[in-house]
C-alpha cells in the first residue's frame, strides 16, 4: 500500500497563509467606497411629500405604513401622513420611489443599521430639503 504524500503534506500548505496580508475590512475603523445608485435607507422631502400612500399601496412586503407626524410639513398633504418604513420587512426593491407622484421618496447611499431590538427598524426616512443635496 503507497502513500500519498501529496495527500499528507496538502493540509501543511495552509501554512503559508499564517504570512499574507489579511482580506478583510478593519471595520467600522476602515470602510469601503459606496457605489452610487446603491439602494439605502429612504429619505423623504416632506415639504413636497403629498401623502397619497401610492408607496404603501405598492409595497409588496407591506413594509411601509403611512402615520401622523407630530408636525405638518406640506400643506398640500391632505391626508396628513407621511410614510414609516418597517426595514424589518422592507427588500430594497425601490418600487415605493417609483411610484411616488412628487418624486419625494428616494433611496439614499446609507444602509448600515444593527440592533438588537425590533421595534429600531421602523424608520422614520431622512427629511431633506432638497433630494439633490448630500445627505450624509
Amino acid at each position: 500500500m503507497a502513500i500519498d504524500i501529496k495527500g499528507v503534506l496538502s493540509p501543511l500548505s495552509a501554512i503559508g497563509t499564517l504570512f499574507e496580508h489579511p482580506r478583510t475590512l478593519t471595520y467600522p475603523e476602515v470602510t469601503k467606497d459606496i457605489l452610487v445608485g446603491y439602494r439605502g435607507f429612504h429619505i423623504n422631502n416632506l415639504e413636497t411629500c403629498i401623502g397619497c400612500a401610492s408607496c404603501e399601496e405598492v409595497c409588496m412586503n407591506d413594509a411601509i405604513d403611512m402615520i401622523h407626524p407630530d408636525k405638518e410639513y406640506n400643506p398640500k398633504n391632505t391626508s396628513g401622513c407621511i410614510p414609516r418604513i418597517d426595514y424589518g420587512r422592507c427588500c430594497w426593491c425601490s418600487l415605493c420611489t417609483d411610484v411616488c407622484p412628487p418624486s419625494s421618496l428616494k433611496l439614499d447611499n446609507i444602509c448600515i443599521h444593527a440592533d438588537c431590538d425590533p421595534d429600531n427598524f421602523l424608520y422614520m426616512p431622512k427629511n431633506i430639503k432638497n433630494i439633490g443635496e448630500d445627505v450624509s
